[in-house]
């Protein structure tokens, strides 16, 4: 426990730090958690039925194919050279198809889950990662968004662990998560709305009202819970206890951001169709138009 307290303390101060020091060191940081946790889950589910070449070239692929919506975010809003004026961005659709052709020739007894797999990733970490890189370079507020939610979910699964191991009593998904309980679960859905009524007095630069305060609240917290259950089942799939090893007393980064990754595609859609609000014009247009 006290390796797992100094652990999340420093990494509470890193990610805090590199949110709210500015909007480009936000979206390179997100940029570099996402690439570690796609190396980590691809490291986890791919196929290693090949060559050791092919192996690395299908993991280095799918990670790059993962991050490449952020990285495009990236050049179009740091970089004095975008590459959409160059007619660059124009080739990558061809991108998706590398690994059904890399597949066909590699020999693998499982090509299409492994495309299947990559696909995945793509959706499960590097959309997210997408929305993360965007919000912190679009809009003033972005970034004090992130830094919002990730407290709202920080706080939920603080609560739901605490309450749980004290009154716990009933297991939601016993064979997916033992430790989970219904009353550890409503105690920091319960915590999570609290929290953002506080987030409301916290955060005035975000101006959102009371009512979108609380309703933020039970967005992240019902649907960090599921972020935090499907990493549950993916460790209970490949018989694995942690992602990784990166964090000491926590895990892998997978393992400390499920819930916010999966969160945050919610969270996006709240704000930008729930509450209409189009301070994030991007994400606006994109619900909005299409």
């Amino acid at each position: 426990m006290k390796t797992r307290i100094i652990t999340a303390i420093i990494f509470g101060i890193i990610m805090g730090i590199g949110t709210m020091y500015s909007p480009q060191s936000s979206a390179i940081l997100y940029c570099i958690v996402g690439i570690l946790c796609l190396w980590e889950f691809y490291g986890l589910v791919l196929s290693k039925d090949g060559s050791p070449a092919a192996n690395n070239f299908r993991k280095i692929f799918a990670v790059f194919l993962g991050i490449l919506p952020a990285l495009v975010s990236l050049n179009e809003n740091l970089s004095p050279y975008p590459l959409w004026k160059a007619g660059v961005y124009h080739w990558f659709m061809l991108l998706p198809f590398v690994p059904f052709v890399f597949e066909l020739l590699s020999g693998s007894k499982k090509p299409f889950e492994n495309i299947g797999l990559t696909i995945a990733g793509f959706l499960y970490i590097g959309f997210p990662t997408y929305l993360l890189t965007s919000m912190s370079l679009q809009d003033i507020t972005g970034r004090y968004i992130i830094m919002a939610v990730m407290l709202l979910i920080w706080a939920n699964d603080v609560f739901a662990y605490f309450i749980g191991k004290l009154l716990g009593r009933h297991k939601i998904f016993p064979d997916i998560s033992p430790n989970k309980t219904w009353e550890g679960t409503i105690g920091g859905f319960i915590c999570a709305i609290l929290w953002g009524v506080v987030s409301f007095y916290c955060w005035p630069v975000i101006k959102l009202q009371l009512i979108q305060w609380v309703v933020l609240g039970a967005v992240c917290s019902v649907f960090g819970i599921l972020g935090d259950l499907v990493a549950s089942k993916l460790k209970r799939s490949l018989q694995i206890k942690d992602t990784g090893n990166i964090l000491p007393g926590h895990g892998g980064l997978i393992d400390r951001f499920d819930a916010f990754i999966f969160a945050m595609p919610f969270v996006v859609f709240t704000l930008c169709y729930v509450f209409n609000d189009n301070r994030l014009y991007y994400f606006y247009l994109l619900w909005h138009n299409y």
